[in-house]
Order: C-alpha cells, then sequence, then structure tokens
C-alpha cells in the first residue's frame, strides 16, 4: 500500500471516532438490568477482535433467533458500542444478538475484515450451544460500510467461490443461511461508490476510505474493479439472495447505492422493503438512532418486515410483536 494512502486513513481514524464517540454519549444508554451483556468477548488475538453479546435474562436457557450486527464508519473507524441502544432492541425483541468488532483499514485492508468477519462468525456458532442460539434462524444487521458485509455475506451463502478465491476460511458455510438483511445507508457497491458518474460517489471522504479499504488509489481502483479479481470487491446479487430490508436518509448521498441495490434485487426478483428516513433522521445512517421517532418508526416497520420469516419465535397478537419462546 503507498504510504500516502496509508497515513491518510490512518489520520482520519481519530476524527471519526471522535465524532462517533460523541454520538454514544448523545445515543447511549446503560445497559438494563434484565440483559445478559457479554463484554468484549475476543474470537481473536487482535485488539478489535471481540464481539458483544445481549440476551434477555429471562431468555438465556430458551432457544432463540440470532441478530448479528457489522457496524460502519467507512472501514476506517467505528465505535462498536455506539450501536448499543440499537441492538437492544432485537434483544429485548427475543433474540440473541451478537455485535462484531473488527480491524479498521488501512490497519486491515480487503479482504482481511472479511476474514475477521468470518472468523467471528465461526467464533459464535462454536458457542451456539452455551448461548442457546438457533443458528438456522439468522438476521444480518448493519449501517454504511456495514453494509458492505452485510451484502458480502448474503451474496456468498448460494455462491462460496469468492471465498475460495479470496483464500478465506469459513467453517460453518454450509451451515450459514440469512433469513433476511437489514441495512442501513449501505455501501453496498465498491465499484459503483469510485464510478465518478455515480452521486453516491460524491459521499463525503468515500474516496479516502476506499483507498484506505483497498490500498489503491481512486485512478488504480477504478480500472481494478473491471477486472476478474477486482470483482471480488463488489458482492453480487444472486438468486439466492435473502429478503432485504433497506433504510435510507433524505440528505445522504450513499441513498443512491440503496436505490441501485435495490435496482438489483428486483432484477433477481429478491423481496425487499425500503424506509425513507427524513428530519434528523434524514443524515446518514441515523434510521437507526432509535432516540428519533422517525428511527423508532423504522425498527417498528423492520420488524414488520423481518419477523414473518422467523415465525417459529414470534407471533402478532393485536398488532403487537410477541416472542414465543
Amino acid at each position: 500500500m503507498d504510504k500516502k494512502i496509508y497515513y491518510r486513513g490512518l489520520v482520519a481514524q481519530p476524527w471519526y471516532n471522535f465524532t462517533e464517540t460523541l454520538a454514544y454519549i448523545i445515543t447511549g444508554k446503560p445497559i438494563p438490568k434484565n440483559i445478559v451483556y457479554g463484554k468484549k468477548i475476543p474470537y481473536g488475538k487482535e485488539k478489535k477482535q471481540y464481539i458483544n453479546t445481549f440476551c434477555l435474562e429471562e431468555n438465556k436457557n430458551k432457544k432463540k433467533p440470532l441478530f448479528i450486527y457489522i457496524h460502519g464508519g467507512g472501514w476506517i473507524s467505528g465505535i462498536t458500542e455506539m450501536r448499543n441502544s440499537y441492538i437492544l432492541n432485537w434483544a429485548n425483541m427475543g433474540f440473541f444478538t451478537c455485535s462484531i468488532a473488527y480491524t479498521y483499514a488501512p490497519q486491515a485492508p480487503f479482504p482481511e475484515q472479511l476474514r475477521e468477519v468470518y472468523s467471528a462468525i465461526d467464533f459464535i456458532f462454536e458457542k451456539a450451544d452455551e448461548y442457546n442460539i438457533d443458528t438456522d434462524n439468522i438476521i444480518l444487521g448493519g449501517e454504511s460500510a456495514g453494509g458492505y458485509f452485510l451484502s458480502f455475506l448474503a451474496s456468498c451463502v448460494s455462491d462460496p467461490t469468492p471465498l475460495d478465491k479470496l483464500g478465506i476460511t469459513f467453517k460453518n458455510r454450509e451451515k450459514f443461511k440469512i433469513k433476511a438483511l437489514v441495512g442501513h445507508s449501505g455501501c453496498y457497491s465498491v465499484e459503483r461508490l469510485c464510478d465518478e458518474s455515480k452521486p453516491q460517489s460524491e459521499f463525503p471522504d468515500i474516496k479516502m476510505m476506499l483507498q484506505s479499504f483497498t490500498g489503491m488509489s481512486i485512478e488504480e481502483l477504478r480500472e481494478f474493479v473491471k477486472t476478474d479479481e477486482g470483482k471480488l470487491l463488489t458482492p453480487q446479487v444472486n438468486a439466492g439472495y435473502p429478503p432485504c430490508y433497506l433504510a435510507w436518509s433524505s440528505a445522504d448521498k450513499l441513498r443512491f447505492d440503496t436505490m441501485d441495490f435495490a435496482k438489483d434485487l428486483r432484477a433477481h426478483n429478491v423481496p425487499y422493503r425500503m424506509f425513507k428516513g427524513d428530519g434528523l433522521a434524514g443524515n446518514h445512517a441515523w434510521t437507526f438512532v432509535t432516540l428519533l421517532k422517525k428511527g423508532r418508526e423504522c425498527l417498528a416497520d423492520t420488524f414488520d418486515f423481518v419477523l414473518p420469516l422467523v415465525p417459529d419465535y414470534f407471533e402478532n397478537k393485536n398488532g403487537k410483536w410477541n416472542f414465543k419462546g
């Protein structure tokens, strides 16, 4: 990796993590006493290789579906715990929830972050009996760059070829199935994000983020994504893709990547639902901030779309969803 590219990403990390820390102070809340909280459980040896887990105390000995969340931050940053307030909503609904941390780029450029995410999922599967997780009922969630990981994981369920080509070991790839994806302002396509003819390429600092993630200049990346090897960077929607819930924000340049992603889903007859965030939720990825009325509306709509896909665990009585465990 070019030193200039490396140091640009390295210098940007503290600023982006500072803004996330401020957001955490504003939106965060203490973990409730009725929640069993597993904090920074290591799945690897590196500092950022850990998961946080959440489960209702009353459900810890019951079989539960699994909600996995992968944070964003432009691949170069991300305070995992800043997402706790959102993820707790899924735990309160009855899911066992895991939030995956991973090493930032440029220290871990493509495909190293993917390798870590898959290692974390293998670790979760190894703990399935201990946590009483039903690994046949998995929902994936994430925002911004986390949406990239969601789309990659989903595309490889029915076509694991990219894993082999990238040399990524995933012990549970035959068992890993996804009921649905939940994306907030996702970065779904590297190819589109580096294409200057696409409006999503104007997202603030996206060039620096892509350079840190791939180790290439934008000019090199634009040529690379046209090659067979470069196509591995962009996950491909296919017939085996799970249903998707896509939240987007009205003042966010990345909304255009959500729109293009939805076109890909339609072309492959993949069911999906979209939610528009406006007002404060019109800011990038603020649709998952449930302190906002619009964020709460988005969450309720997400449950209406997702929970019917796991009917063994949830039922709707008089307009209210209940855990059947």
